[in-house]
């Protein structure tokens, strides 16, 4: 009984501690389970309603940039007819337009407010498709952000168009590979010998890949023929005694009409019953631990008198990015 007694007077004592802290509310969450977060089938639905936001907003730039002076019904499917739209004589021909960016601003009980980039390039005057995409007139990429209101599948543009910035440039990352492979190192003789195979349909290519890797040669193969330009590796050893390696392999492949520009695989390559073998093609390339910025925001700046050429010729600075924190 009295450790009863003990144990009644500490939920007790947790008790009104939790009512002096946080009142009847706290009390209630330390017994309720928390929200339960957002299902698959609502979080399908908000995907389908962006993409709906982000093609109204698309269709409608395209529409509001090629309009003319006398074509406001035209608009009225996108926009209000209470905007104050001033038109030109002579529309713009918009050139590929495509959704850049889109993000929900505001949302309340069925109704969403989106915000949507659209890019778009322009022809400086509307001569045609034919003619405007090979005149040299054609601009390069401009940005519009749209706000659209969405509703049970009913949109409406807020407002006309405004111009933005495009994207800004990011930082570059340093990448993991360490080591710089000659082509004679078992991680350079396999991963060409694998990339061969693999985009040109020349070779078994069962020789280099695991077993269940599920990596099949391209077919039909894009191209003819490949050289390796480089390999480099996080293994010191370039796999002479290492059983594992992360490898960047870049090439230059041939095709029926002539080369084509440098590509770079990523791959992660074991060795299997004595031979090297490529397990998976990484989509990411492997990056330094902790993550290091080598340019761009972020990346440190070299010292007073000295030329950012001698700063790239001599070991490459890096910034550090500090881990994610929870707030």
């Amino acid at each position: 009984m009295a450790a009863r007694r003990r144990r009644d007077n500490v939920v007790v004592v947790v008790l009104a501690v939790l009512a002096i802290l946080g009142g009847g509310r706290a009390i209630l969450g330390f017994f309720s389970t928390p929200p339960k977060g957002p299902s698959d089938d609502s979080t399908t639905v908000l995907v389908g309603h962006a993409q709906l936001a982000g093609s109204f907003a698309r269709d409608f730039v395209a529409a509001y940039l090629g309009a003319t002076a006398g074509q406001h019904d035209q608009l009225s499917r996108y926009l209000g007819d209470d905007q104050q739209l001033t038109l030109p004589a002579t529309g713009q021909l918009v050139i590929d337009p495509s959704v850049a960016y889109i993000a929900r601003d505001l949302s309340t009980g069925s109704l969403d407010i989106w915000a949507v980039t659209v890019s778009v390039r322009l022809a400086a005057t509307n001569q045609g498709a034919a003619a405007a995409t090979t005149s040299p007139s054609v601009t390069d990429r401009q940005y519009y952000r749209v706000a659209v209101s969405e509703s049970g599948g009913l949109l409406r543009a807020l407002s006309p168009p405004a111009v933005v910035q495009p994207p800004g440039q990011g930082a570059d990352l340093a990448l993991g590979y360490s080591m710089s492979c000659p082509t004679d190192s078992p991680v350079a003789t396999v991963s060409s010998g694998f990339l061969t195979a693999f985009l040109t349909g020349t070779g078994d290519i069962t020789r280099y890949v695991t077993p269940n890797s599920a990596i099949a040669a391209l077919n039909p193969a894009p191209f003819t023929g490949v050289d390796t330009l480089s390999v480099k590796s996080d293994d010191s050893s370039c796999g002479r005694s290492s059983a594992s390696a992360r490898v960047q392999a870049m090439i230059n492949p041939k095709g029926a009409a002539g080369a084509v520009p440098t590509l770079a695989y990523a791959l992660t390559m074991i060795r299997n019953a004595g031979e090297w073998q490529v397990q998976t093609i990484d989509p990411v390339p492997l990056l330094r631990q902790p993550l290091a910025v080598v340019a761009g925001p972020g990346a440190p700046v070299p010292a007073a008198g000295t030329s950012s050429a001698t700063a790239t010729t001599t070991s490459s600075p890096t910034a550090q990015i500090p881990p994610a924190t929870q707030n």
